[in-house]
């Protein structure tokens, strides 16, 4: 006997396989989350240098592309690829990328040390300077100051005892372990991944492209097209942009503070400039820390390192930002927070980072899928409508109501002559209305004469 299939009870079958599998699952995620995680976090060790290598290319990338419009504006105006402009636009970007963290880590990791030395030879005298604050302050509350001079001797005996345990670590840092750091490997092993990519992206790109559009409809691909080049967009244009801002608002605290002869300039300079990567709680979180250290330093000082940093970011949040950045992210203030906070919480300092670039992207494509079932729906997209009643928007209009023999008596129709008939008559003035002054004829003016 032949058995046919049924495609309405096959399409049910499989809809409930499918959502039965995704029970199971969801149900396995939970119970064993910590088993899962383990999981996650031994796979993307062992991929960390291809991710360096990616995050690399990404930065570098930028760099390559530029050069090589400057190189084909200028010099080689040939159409088409060429393998030795490519080899030196990624020469030139790798010279550069290279350059520039060369050049931080040997200005900055040096003069970083010889503060964190000065910091720990001078803490007994910081101690005594904080003790003497506090007589100051609590000289009218003498209980209160002694609870808080407990908790501060408390506070610095540990300090010395991790002072004391940590002072090898250190002199072996100061020697030149420092530089051998643990994600050396990855990082050199994802710096050589970035020039593969990199030499080779219009045929990776490609090969993505095949894969996609041999797997997926029309519509799915275009959709997918679509994200990604939107994904490029926003990522590149926040990121890249960020960084760039962030280096010259690190560089303009350092000469600021260099003028104005603020001890720790350096430090205070590479906490501003990493902590303004992260928005909106960048420039708290980098002036919380600057403004309590600089006051147990001077209490004056404090204070003007706090109105400089404000100053700062004032001039970062307000002009140098936006000229920089634009409109990369279209993103509303709460969502900014909202997404830090969230993104935050699971991926710390690299959470906050692609937080408002992932968050700007999720919130662009509901924003188009909520306008076009409204535009489905014949109904209207701006916020604007929706912030009274929405009753008037689902509102029937009212219906009208059949004239009656009376209402048609009343209605007069004029004839066709009567609607084309044009009145020649002539009206006369009123008498009130001056006559107009008649023209002058050239023979009565002759005459005249």
């Amino acid at each position: 006997m032949k058995i046919r299939a049924n495609r309405k009870y096959t399409t049910i079958a499989f809809y409930a396989t499918a959502v039965i599998a995704v029970n199971v699952l969801l149900i396995v995620a939970v119970l064993k989350f910590s088993t899962i995680m383990k999981v996650i976090s031994a796979l993307v060790s062992a991929m960390s240098p291809v991710i360096w290598g990616l995050a690399i290319a990404f930065l570098m990338n930028p760099l390559m592309v530029n050069f090589e419009k400057f190189v084909r504006k200028r010099i080689y105006k040939k159409e088409g690829g060429s393998k030795l402009l490519r080899a030196c636009s990624v020469t030139f970007a790798s010279i550069v990328f290279l350059g520039v963290l060369a050049g931080l880590l040997w200005i900055v990791i040096p003069e970083l040390i010889n503060s964190i030395k000065e910091i720990f030879g001078d803490w007994g005298e910081l101690t005594d300077k904080v003790q003497s604050w506090i007589d100051k302050l609590f000289k009218n509350y003498p209980k209160t100051a002694a609870s808080v001079t407990k908790k501060f001797k408390e506070l610095s005996t540990d300090f010395d005892t991790i002072y004391e345990n940590a002072k090898p670590m250190l002199e072996d840092i100061l020697s030149g372990a420092w530089g051998f750091i643990t994600f050396i490997k990855d990082f050199v092993i994802g710096f050589i991944i970035s020039i593969y990519l990199l030499c080779s992206k219009e045929k990776f790109l490609a090969q993505a492209k095949k894969i996609v559009i041999s797997t997926t409809k029309k519509t799915t691909c275009e959709k997918i097209m679509h994200l990604a080049s939107r994904i490029n967009k926003v990522f590149s244009g926040f990121l890249v942009g960020k960084i760039i801002d962030s280096i010259i608002i690190g560089f303009i605290c350092f000469v600021c503070l260099t003028i104005m002869n603020m001890p720790y300039n350096i430090m205070i300079s590479v906490i501003i400039g990493v902590t303004n990567i992260i928005p909106f709680f960048g420039p708290i979180i980098g002036a919380v820390p600057s403004t309590l250290f600089m006051l147990i330093i001077s209490p004056q000082k404090a204070v003007i390192l706090l109105i400089f940093i404000i100053i700062l970011q004032q001039f970062d949040g307000n002009i140098l930002g936006p000229k920089i950045l634009g409109d990369s992210t279209g993103l509303p203030g709460f969502w900014v927070l909202v997404s830090i906070l969230f993104f935050g919480s699971l991926w710390n300092f690299i959470g906050m980072l692609i937080a408002v670039p992932t968050f700007a992207l999720i919130y662009s494509f509901v924003r188009e899928a909520v306008e076009a079932r409204l535009k489905k729906k014949k109904l209207p997209v701006d916020t604007a409508y929706y912030m009274d009643d929405v009753e008037h928007l689902y509102r029937k209009p009212e219906k009208r109501k059949p004239l009656t023999a009376e209402d048609l008596e009343k209605i007069v129709i004029p004839s066709a002559d009567e609607v084309n008939e044009v009145n020649l008559e002539y009206e006369e003035p009123d008498s009130d209305d001056e006559p107009e002054p008649e023209a002058p004829v050239a023979g009565n003016a002759t005459a005249d004469k």
